[in-house]
């Protein structure tokens, strides 16, 4: 008896094998696949807003939807030197995020010291190659090559008060397109209370840690490639057509403005109604437009002296140079890239799409400036993307507060600021 219970219990085993081997194996299968080891990867990105958060973290749980086989750990630090240091740490300790949401200005040092990956190779193929805005592809490449897929474009855009136009007798559809028109504009605006200016024309600032944005755009339009020519390091901030622009920047100021810092948009005079043009971002415009100066403004495309220009900054997506799984978090890239998840950032925050794919829907939203805004990235560019950028800003912002404030010429700031820029250069 007990070798044949013995038997059939074999028998009802192998049985039982067998049956797992043909009609069984799904469920095996099943959970052989959810103990399967996922990649994981690291996102990291620069600020703490809570709109920018919640965006990034449905893209997040929405690519992972998409790519069970990965995992991303989506992280966030302040930017400035929080952000700086939280990187500086991880590269040096071999832990640094695998995917890296932050500024073309940090390009000029982390390139250098291959922090971020040349993403070309995976370009090869991509439709979105072919469909971004050339030129906010261009600022994301050193010497040809393309480090950061861009996400955030920040543009300097000419914004004037049309209701102020219209009391000026001027045709609040055509606002100023060259240097000359701009001069001949801002004249026409002045009130002075004795010698002091209570109304003014173009908002032009006096200081603040920002004065080499508008020195940029200003030398741009006079055909200045940028301060500093990051392919060669030749400084550029002291040519004859960067001193024209320092002294055209001067010669509003000597007509009369009202005295502002550049660092903080709330001082512009602008948004007091005591400006007629300033330039600001796309952000500011829209502050602006929902407070007191609702409907009373507008933008306009960036002025013109030799060539239209203005000064754009970005927001781009670099990888890891250093990572172990570049396909996977290209896939992420490439998934945050895409004309989907671009059309939910405008949805969701405001950002303006930089795929032509997306243009016509773009400026169907808001004609009257959405065009504007997808014009000033055309025509726009950034910060030198070099190792020394930092002490760049600071020297370009020391040199300009000196002209604007009669310490020292044009010629004579912009000389010395050169100098003191040679200086970083020979330091590297």
């Amino acid at each position: 008896m007990k070798r044949r219970a013995v038997l059939l219990l074999s028998l009802a085993m192998l049985g039982s094998s067998l049956l797992s081997g043909c009609g069984g194996d799904s469920e095996n299968q099943s959970a052989d696949s959810s103990t399967q080891e996922k990649t994981k990867l690291v996102f990291l990105r620069v600020g703490t807003e809570l709109d920018r958060k919640t965006y990034w973290t449905e893209t997040v749980e929405g690519f992972m939807e998409e790519n069970p086989d990965i995992e991303i750990e989506y992280q966030e630090c302040p930017s400035g030197d929080d952000f700086e240091t939280k990187l500086n740490t991880g590269f040096a300790s071999g832990t640094a995020p695998d995917i890296i949401c932050f500024t073309m200005a940090s390009m000029g040092t982390r390139v250098p010291l291959g922090q971020y990956a040349e993403l070309d190779s995976y370009m090869e193929g991509w439709e979105g190659k072919e469909d971004f805005m050339e030129n906010s592809l261009k600022l994301g490449q050193i010497n040809g090559k393309t480090y950061g897929i861009p996400v955030f474009p920040d543009p300097r855009i000419l914004i004037y008060n049309k209701e102020m136009f219209e009391e000026a007798g001027l045709d609040p559809e055509s606002p100023p397109t060259t240097w000359d028109e701009l001069m001949d504009f801002h004249k026409k605006f002045i009130v002075k209370e004795g010698d002091t200016v209570v109304q003014t024309g173009f908002a032009m600032p006096t200081s603040g840690d920002s004065m080499q944005h508008m020195f940029s755009i200003f030398i741009e339009e006079n055909g200045v490639k940028n301060i500093v020519d990051e392919d060669n390091n030749e400084i550029l901030c002291n040519t004859p057509e960067a001193v024209e622009a320092a002294e055209f920047m001067k010669s509003i100021k000597d007509e009369g403005i009202i005295p502002w810092e550049y660092t903080s948009s709330e001082q512009n005079p602008f948004a007091t109604g005591l400006a007629a043009m300033t330039i600001g971002t796309d952000t500011d415009f829209k502050k602006w437009n929902s407070e007191s100066l609702k409907g009373k403004i507008a933008m306009a495309a960036p002025l013109s002296n030799t060539k239209q220009a203005t000064f754009c900054g970005m927001q781009f997506l670099f990888m890891n140079g250093e990572t172990e799984y570049g396909e996977e978090a290209w896939k992420f890239i490439e998934y945050a890239s895409s004309k989907e998840s671009m059309w939910k950032r405008y949805e969701d925050l405001g950002t303006t799409p930089v795929r032509e794919s997306l243009r016509e829907q773009f400026v169907a939203e808001d004609p009257q400036t959405n065009e504007v805004i997808f014009e000033s990235i055309n025509c726009g560019t950034g910060s030198p993307k070099v190792p020394y950028a930092n002490s760049v800003y600071n020297i370009i912002n020391e040199a300009m507060e000196k002209v604007m404030y009669d310490v020292e010429s044009p010629q004579s700031a912009l000389d010395t600021a050169a100098g003191k820029i040679q200086e970083e250069i020979d330091n590297q």
